[in-house]
């Protein structure tokens, strides 16, 4: 070993040791994907809703403000959350078992398309035509499916972490 391994080593943790960015990284998707099913179903119950309250002739201005408002608070977050999702069976910890990384995934991809697919193109017939009952009541279903699988996806992450790092019982048995 080199002076520079040993040094490395040392300050690391010790020879042999690796600084496990998984661990950290299950957290913060935990953390992440919390606030975004928070935010979803903030939408769901209060934001949606209201865009019916909104008169006609003031629902075009009001949506465009809506939408200055939510890049930094509902997109940015809102997207970092679906694709780290639906890449977490490859980011996950070894411990996290398959099956759990597979949910987590499944609602990172259902998050993404029902948005892109879905919810993106509703907000936009909202910015061309207005207010529009139909349109709405599309974009609270849209939002529905993204909510109950964001909901699945952190329920499985709160799950992971709560598991996670902890000792099995054959292994803790044998110690």
């Amino acid at each position: 070993m080199t002076d520079t391994t040993t040094i490395r080593s040392r300050i690391i943790g010790g020879v042999g040791t690796r600084i496990d960015w998984r661990r950290p990284h299950l957290v913060a998707l935990t953390a992440l994907t919390a606030y975004s099913t928070g935010v979803g179903w903030q939408a769901q119950a209060v934001s949606y809703p209201l865009f019916r309250a909104v008169p006609p002739e003031d629902f075009l201005a009001y949506h465009a403000q809506y939408n200055e408002a939510i890049p930094l608070v509902v997109i940015v977050p809102g997207f970092l959350s679906f694709l780290a999702c639906a890449a977490f069976p490859w980011t996950r910890p070894a411990d996290v078992p398959r099956g759990l990384a597979g949910v987590v995934a499944g609602s990172g991809l259902v998050s993404l398309v029902s948005t892109v697919a879905w919810a993106i193109p509703r907000h936009d017939r909202l910015d061309t035509i207005g207010q529009d009952e139909a349109t709405i009541a599309s974009l609270i279903d849209a939002n529905l499916v993204r909510s109950l699988a964001l909901t699945a996806g952190a329920v499985a992450l709160v799950v992971a972490t709560t598991r996670s790092g902890r000792s099995s019982r054959t292994t803790s048995s044998i110690r």
